[in-house]
């Protein structure tokens, strides 16, 4: 298991986990940038706040992104289909 330390507004939080060290870092300097960045767009959010608007952010933009991806997949797999039906149909008139 890894763990890594950061500072998030002059709190120490370690950060444990199965991913690789590299993968720890870049979730902890996503957070700390987005906890920081709402902060400074609002100065008297407490941290703990803050937390919690980043949390509901980024579960927004999974939201959007598992929607985005859901409607890829059914684009690609449409086509796909009218590709294998175009295969089928090409093969068919070739006997």
């Amino acid at each position: 298991m890894n763990s890594i330390d950061i500072l998030i507004g002059n709190q120490k939080y370690e950060l444990k986990g199965n991913e690789s060290q590299e993968h720890l870092e870049e979730v902890a300097q996503m957070v700390r940038r987005r906890v920081e960045s709402l902060k400074k767009k609002n100065s008297s959010l407490t941290l703990q706040k803050a937390a919690m608007l980043a949390a509901f952010d980024f579960a927004s933009d999974l939201i959007k992104t598992k929607r985005k991806s859901s409607e890829h997949r059914a684009i690609v797999l449409s086509k796909a289909q009218k590709l294998l039906e175009k295969l089928e149909w090409d093969l068919q008139s070739n006997r």
